[in-house]
């Protein structure tokens, strides 16, 4: 897939520096009247970022953390607001209200451990979105600027009753597994790794 954003350069941690805006024209749906785009999250995203969380259900907020939460910590909010890029990334759907300003509908994350060439990934959308491709769109994304850091594979840490996000996972090529010590979930992994003929 294209990418839709500029090449990110040093420094390699942002602290009060903004993201440069997407250089790439937005991506369609006309059957549907979406017209969005995505772009790398911005130090300005706070309250957007806080906007979509309010647009999950309880139950999808449990899905995406695992547990019950009804307001977004300071801590997590910095930590994806202030990224260091050789090593995590963020990216964003955002949609252009006419009279308002960008509302974002979807994020998609990808943190890396130290000392280890994978990354472990997040999804969330908007449930107002969620059947409109949006979260396939932002995870090809994310896949493809793992694959420019040159990381190896991408993992996730799924709740077994996530079945959307199986499915949508599964579509994507990750390969599902079962833990040994936890069965409320599964382990999804996808090579990024190009495989030689």
């Amino acid at each position: 897939m294209q990418k839709r954003y500029p090449e990110i350069s040093s420094p390699t941690h942002f602290i009060s520096m903004t993201i440069p805006t997407p250089c790439a024209e937005s991506a369609n749906e006309p059957s549907n009247g979406i017209d969005y785009l995505i772009r790398p999250i911005q130090i300005n995203d706070r309250e957007r970022i806080i906007g979509l969380f309010k647009h999950l259900s309880p139950e999808n907020r449990y899905l995406r953390f695992a547990h019950a939460i009804t307001k977004l910590p300071d801590d997590f909010l910095d930590d994806i607001l202030h990224l260091d890029y050789k090593k995590e990334m963020a990216l964003v759907a955002v949609i252009q209200a006419q009279t308002e300003s960008e509302e974002i509908i979807g994020i998609s994350r990808y943190v890396t451990p130290p000392n280890r060439g994978l990354c472990e990934f997040s999804l969330s959308v908007s449930d107002a979105y969620t059947a409109h491709g949006i979260g396939t769109h932002l995870m090809l994304d994310l896949i493809a600027h793992a694959k420019e850091n040159g990381l190896q594979a991408m993992v996730g840490y799924v709740l077994s009753k996530n079945l959307k996000m199986l499915h949508l996972v599964s579509d994507l090529g990750f390969r599902i597994t079962n833990p040994d010590d936890d069965p409320e979930f599964k382990i999804v992994t996808l090579d990024l790794e190009e495989k030689s003929s």
